[in-house]
């Protein structure tokens, strides 16, 4: 009898530490910085970045119909698009980030991109907070990295471009304890 109660006590305990359940992913927010010819900055953006995790992994999907600007030329770049979507996954390191209890992490994850046919890998880095309360979790996730458009995505452009663009985006993730 002691023994029973020695595990449903340790084994309570566990469950309502260590266990979580992704309950809320809103859609990020891209903003991706292009640099113009005569050196002008010019940004694009999405309110329908989906980025997904389960455990360790990371996946993502950004329809290029979502992307909005004010440029001519980045409007220009968008409607001779040969396809209509990129698609990303990374691996998460362990440990660094599982939506566990970490209150502050950064890291880098090395991840795949593709665009059609084409497939590139390129480094996302994280920077994450959370609030932690005894119901859940509420991750606010910054990433931020650089795309080749030729190098990965296989874009080849003559409009003077830069070809490196430079992106963030944010999100919350929301994860209920146990």
């Amino acid at each position: 009898m002691k023994s029973l109660a020695f595990t449903l006590f340790f084994g309570m305990i566990f469950i309502q530490a260590f266990p979580q359940n992704i309950t809320a992913i809103k859609p990020a927010i891209l903003k991706v910085y292009v640099l113009m010819p005569g050196g002008n900055q010019a940004e694009m953006t999405s309110q329908s970045l989906y980025v997904s995790y389960d455990q360790l992994k990371m996946t993502g999907e950004l329809m290029l119909n979502t992307l909005e600007t004010d440029n001519d030329a980045l409007r220009q770049l968008l409607s001779l698009a040969g396809y209509d979507k990129i698609t990303f996954s990374g691996v998460i390191p362990e440990g660094q980030f599982a939506f566990q209890s970490m209150l502050n992490a950064r890291f880098s994850v090395e991840t795949d991109i593709f665009y059609g046919e084409q497939q590139g890998r390129i480094l996302v880095d994280f920077d994450v907070s959370n609030q932690n309360t005894s119901l859940s979790n509420v991750f606010d996730i910054t990433c931020t990295g650089n795309i080749s458009l030729l190098g990965d995505l296989g874009i080849n452009h003559e409009s003077g471009i830069d070809d490196k663009v430079s992106y963030q985006f944010f999100q919350n993730v929301t994860t209920k304890n146990y």
